[in-house]
């Protein structure tokens, strides 16, 4: 069974009793799916109709409707399943890069001071070794002598991790800082690199329940002036005089063209008119005019970022500074390990920079949309022909609250049981 999750969740949150109308209002699904969904999804959950005078079918689902559909079918429960494996591998893979970055790091500085102290190390082991004349360089092999009892290197070892121990004392508040803020910086790594995804993913379910909430509040009936603002692509010439932008509006809610007497164009929704809801039309709040959110080139705060970026920079002159050092070397693995190091490291400041740019250009066509979407809330305010199709308009706007009282058929008893009832 294929369910609609935006329609699972409106049924949720508005009482496991709903119509037609509410959850189209509630989440601008379209209408026939809204219909389909709520009938396919009583079905297979148990779940009952009800049936008013006036024609209208109110659907009537147990609370642990998405218990019974995971009890009786397998795939749901192993996509449930797989939903949960993926975040958490998705989390590992976020905070992969953070650890390949530190690792990366690691390894290239501690070679790069590894050859330095060997070159140091060699160089004065060569000199007092002069009179051997044969040791030939080999007392750089020294300085892996732990065991030795050279007070110099006892020293310089006790030193380091005295440093060692200072520094930690000395980032140990930055680290409390950083756990304290929204992405640790695993997390901030992996922000920076590929940013948080778009975050207009729900720009066509937002437009379409704000275009169903308006109708909702309006008793039913708009104008194309006030669905113009949430709205696209609006056409130009003919197309926008005969507001052929209406059409998805209308094929999506059902609707109805009216014409009025000076050939005025105002529209019907006549299964936007009823609904269980004591507040209609008070599901959502809705804005004047569709907004687009804008981009951000990561969710990362500015210390995050501007350490990630340092990191990254660090990295890949780190790699330099090795690759010149080994240069001498004829080796194809570590050859080949250069070349691996050397494109991640290019690839870390490349892959940033690039989607920097690209960020910027997506939020100024979001700051262009979005001034086109305003200018049309501008052009209703302003245009004195609007009245008269508001006027028209009410002509159809009708609302009316379901009540118990107006059932006279529901699936949860048999017939004659009812027809008992209303004889009574």
């Amino acid at each position: 069974m294929n369910t609609n999750p935006q329609l699972m969740t409106a049924v949720e949150q508005l009482g496991y009793r709903v119509t037609c109308g509410d959850v189209v209002t509630h989440t601008g699904i379209h209408l026939e799916a809204a219909r389909s969904g709520l009938l396919a999804l009583a079905n297979q959950t148990g779940g009952h109709l009800q049936v008013t005078d006036t024609g209208e079918v109110i659907y009537v689902l147990a609370p642990d409707f998405r218990q019974i559909l995971l009890r009786k079918y397998v795939k749901l429960q192993f996509k449930a399943w797989l939903d949960r494996i993926w975040a958490v591998l998705f989390y590992l893979i976020k905070i992969s890069f953070g650890i390949l970055l530190i690792s990366s790091i690691s390894v290239v500085y501690l070679a790069i001071l590894t050859i330095t102290l060997a070159a140091i190390f060699g160089s004065d082991g060569g000199a007092d070794c002069g009179d051997c004349g044969d040791c030939g360089g080999s007392c750089v092999l020294d300085i892996f002598t732990w065991g030795g009892s050279s007070s110099g290197s006892s020293t310089t070892m006790s030193t380091a991790t005295t440093t060692s121990l200072d520094r930690s004392s000395a980032h140990s508040p930055i680290r409390a800082r950083t756990q304290r803020k929204s992405l640790n910086f695993l997390e901030a790594v992996f922000s920076v690199l590929f940013g948080d995804g778009n975050p207009n993913v729900d720009l066509e379910q937002r437009r379409w329940s704000y275009i169903g909430n308006l109708i909702h509040r309006q008793q039913g009936v708009a104008i194309g002036e006030q669905i113009a603002p949430y709205l696209d692509n609006l056409g130009q010439g003919f197309d926008r005089e005969y507001e052929n932008y209406m059409l998805p509006v209308l094929t999506k809610f059902n609707g109805i063209p009216e014409v009025s007497p000076t050939g005025q164009l105002v529209y019907h929704f006549p299964d936007l008119q009823a609904t269980l809801r004591d507040t209609p039309g008070q599901f959502t709040r809705v804005p004047q005019c569709l907004r687009e959110r804008k981009w951000k080139f990561s969710k990362a705060t500015p210390t995050q970022t501007r350490w990630s970026i340092v990191l990254f920079a660090a990295n890949l002159v780190g790699i330099g500074i090795l690759a010149t050092m080994l240069s001498g070397i004829a080796s194809n693995l570590v050859g080949g390990a250069m070349i691996g190091l050397a494109l991640y490291g290019v690839g870390l400041i490349i892959i940033p920079s690039c989607r920097y740019f690209w960020v910027k250009y997506q939020d100024r066509q979001v700051r262009k949309r979005n001034h086109s979407r305003h200018q049309q809330v501008n052009l209703l305010q302003q245009d004195e022909l609007i009245q008269e199709k508001l006027d028209y308009a009410k002509k159809f706007a009708k609302q009316y609250k379901i009540t118990d009282r107006d059932i006279i058929y529901t699936t949860e008893e048999d017939t004659l049981s009812q027809e008992f009832k209303r004889l009574e």
